[in-house]
């Protein structure tokens, strides 16, 4: 328990340090034994200690802690509930991407090879309400395919073996979506041919068929 709150703790500085959130949004959970320990609600990424860890059951009732969990605790726990393969969810509000998110737009592209090889787009799920059940309706398409989701008007969420794991791809989606900005202003990315597509597709597929 101790190593999951430090993890936590860790991975919520680096958020918040690098931007990824301000002091008042983004939240991070660690899945163990149907125990589900997440940052909670109110307190700046930046001065989280780890006794303010807030730990519930997967069905959002409080077992341990003083505070309150999370106000989007229901986003984490309908992640969990979809794949046996999350052990963490990451939610930020991070600048580009969330920009995004806001304008309704996936993030996608035909001219960038490691974007297409990591990750093929990052789909856009549709609004649901912050803080409601309705937070994961949109989700529910995309979240056996992707491991990063855009969530349309609000911000962006990753999933992931861990809290680093889910937190690097957070961090990818971020600089990928910053770059396809600057491209822009440079007149826009220049697309790839199909052949050269196809070629990136099938490196993509190679890659997931060896997980």
């Amino acid at each position: 328990m101790d190593e999951i709150k430090r993890q936590l703790v860790e991975v919520s500085k680096l958020m918040y340090n690098k931007g990824m959130v301000n002091a008042f949004e983004g939240n991070l959970s660690i899945l163990d034994n149907d125990r589900i320990y997440i940052t909670p609600s109110g307190v700046c990424k930046g001065i989280l200690t780890e006794d303010m860890i807030m730990v519930t059951d997967m069905e959002g009732k409080v077992l341990e802690g003083n505070l309150k969990p999370s106000s989007e605790i229901l986003l984490h726990i309908g992640a969990y509930r979809s794949r046996d393969d999350i052990k963490s969810v990451v939610h930020a509000h991070s600048p580009y991407s969330t920009a995004y998110a806001l304008a309704n737009k996936p993030i996608e592209t035909k001219a960038y090879p490691e974007m297409i090889t990591l990750f093929d787009k990052i789909p856009l799920a549709e609004y649901g309400t912050p803080s409601t059940d309705k937070i994961f309706d949109g989700v529910k398409k995309y979240i056996n395919e992707y491991d990063i989701i855009l969530l349309a008007n609000h911000g962006i969420m990753a999933v992931g073996r861990d809290a680093y794991d889910a937190f690097f791809k957070l961090e990818a989606a971020e600089s990928t979506a910053r770059i396809f900005m600057l491209a822009k202003q440079l007149g826009g990315a220049k697309d790839l041919s199909s052949e050269q597509l196809e070629e990136l597709y099938e490196i993509r597929r190679r890659k997931k068929g060896a997980k």
